[in-house]
């Protein structure tokens, strides 16, 4: 028999209030039926495999074990709704992970990368034919995306990767002119790189058909069931809910963000938060409209993408820092500096200046010391998998991550389930709280003033250029 533990002090997947969803899910939940199964838990259930968080990492999760094996007992908690996390929150672009190609080589040598790299351009395809296949009207769109500079800071930010990548097979990576560059992104950008294999998506009705198809699947799913506590009885583990439970042979811990209520988690994840507007344009404007989604080469991300009915996302990482293990939960909210985020917009995008606001909300985002996701056994909770570090691009490798989560969680050996992504960034971790905040929100407005001054293309000091070297991640991949 298996040493018994309990896992204290969980209680904090609390889901967002309705009027503090993003643009994505209300427009969403406005769109469908109530499902009569999607109530809270109420009993005691057995399950094969119990999966918390009712995201992208959830239900592939969920879905991915009943497409092996139909048999499998799958049961799915949701704290809220199924999207009501960061996988309704996110600026809906589909990306593969060869602009993190470097990072990929560091953490597992140039074969496992590549071979990361090439399975997450098919995981795209994989995704379009799902949507297809499951009459899942995702609003999925082949519109690329393009890696910009937008001052001359930011000019060859991609050579490193781009000589990485053109090296071998499978890149998808084309360098645009200014010309060319500017045409698609619908703002003033100096060059890019583009890759036409991305795609912009509706995350709300994604994460919603998702839904669907778990359901019709066979996967049980309790939406408004909170995690509060987790225990090992007897072989098994128990995830208590407010007014039920599961016991089961494995748990899958989807929970992202919320993973860093896990000290030994918490210590490789920065929590963050990125701050999304949603606009309609008003006068016709000389610059051309956006029609790519676009990023900039910024460490603190600039980012916007077309929408249906002629609107555009605008969205700008890190303008927040969690503290401790409410980190995730509270940044969740409407965007707290409305003007602040409508001047980095327009400084980015001028054609949108005078732009009416339909839409904004503030979501959290987990980096990892090596802007990659990871996966594995919790420390000291056997049978217990977890999936995390997204690092604000989860929309496209969560479906790989669900793949290593549904091998790990029934003990299937194959190279996904063994590769370097089941290990954690290397490297001592981040300090303890408040070193952790006060120090983040330090190296945070000193980027901010860098930022600034790169813009205007003036001059940095050099206090400001130390502060921002202390940043342990990488916010552009």
């Amino acid at each position: 028999m298996s040493r018994a533990w309990t896992v204290p002090g969980i209680g904090h997947l609390d889901p967002p209030e309705l009027d503090g969803q993003s643009y994505w899910m209300v427009d969403a939940l406005a769109a469908e039926e109530p499902h009569p199964g999607g109530g809270a838990l109420t009993s005691t259930l057995r399950a094969d495999v119990c999966i918390v968080g009712g995201g992208f990492t959830g239900l592939w999760t969920a879905i991915e074990l009943k497409q092996r094996d139909p048999s499998l007992d799958v049961v799915l908690l949701e704290a809220g709704v199924c999207g009501s996390g960061a996988s309704g929150a996110n600026a809906g672009i589909l990306m593969n992970l060869w602009p993190k190609l470097p990072a990929l080589m560091q953490a597992g040598g140039e074969t496992e990368a590549l071979d990361v790299a090439r399975a997450s351009v098919e995981v795209i395809d994989y995704v379009e034919r799902f949507c297809k296949e499951h009459d899942i009207e995702a609003g999925l769109e082949r519109n690329g995306w393009l890696w910009a500079s937008t001052n001359s800071s930011q000019d060859g930010a991609w050579n490193t990767t781009l000589a990485a990548a053109l090296s071998h097979s499978g890149s998808p990576f084309i360098e645009v002119d200014m010309d060319t560059a500017t045409r698609i992104a619908g703002a003033p950008v100096r060059s890019g790189v583009l890759d036409p294999s991305c795609a912009g998506v509706h995350p709300g009705r994604l994460v919603r058909g998702l839904l669907r198809a778990a359901r019709s699947l066979g996967v049980t799913v309790h939406e408004h069931s909170p995690m509060t506590g987790l225990d090992s009885e007897h072989g098994a583990t128990v995830v208590r809910s407010t007014h039920g439970s599961v016991r089961a042979d494995s748990v899958v811990l989807a929970i992202n963000a919320w993973c860093n209520q896990f000290p030994a988690l918490r210590r490789h994840l920065l929590m963050t938060a990125s701050d999304n507007v949603v606009v309609r344009p008003g006068s016709p404007s000389h610059t051309p409209p956006v029609t790519t989604n676009v990023s900039d080469s910024g460490r603190l991300l600039d980012y916007w993408r077309p929408l249906e009915h002629d609107k555009v996302l605008f969205g700008k990482a890190g303008l927040g820092l969690g503290w401790g293990v409410r980190g995730a939960s509270t940044q969740f909210r409407t965007a707290p500096r409305r003007a602040s985020l409508m001047n980095h917009m327009t400084r980015s995008v001028p054609a949108l200046a005078g732009a009416e606001v339909i839409s904004t909300w503030r979501a959290p985002v987990e980096y990892s010391l090596s802007s990659l996701p990871f996966f594995g056994e919790l420390p000291d909770h056997p049978g217990v998998y977890f999936g995390t570090g997204y690092s604000g691009d989860g929309v496209g490798p969560s479906v790989l991550g669900a793949r290593i989560l549904a091998s790990l969680s029934t003990g299937a050996d194959d190279g996904l389930a063994s590769s370097f992504l089941t290990r954690p960034p290397a490297g001592r971790g981040l300090p303890p709280e408040p070193f952790r905040f006060l120090g983040g929100q330090l190296v945070k407005a000193a980027m901010l003033r860098q930022e600034r001054k790169q813009d205007e293309e003036k001059r940095v000091d050099v206090m400001t250029n130390v502060l921002t070297r202390i940043d342990p991640t990488s916010f552009a991949g």
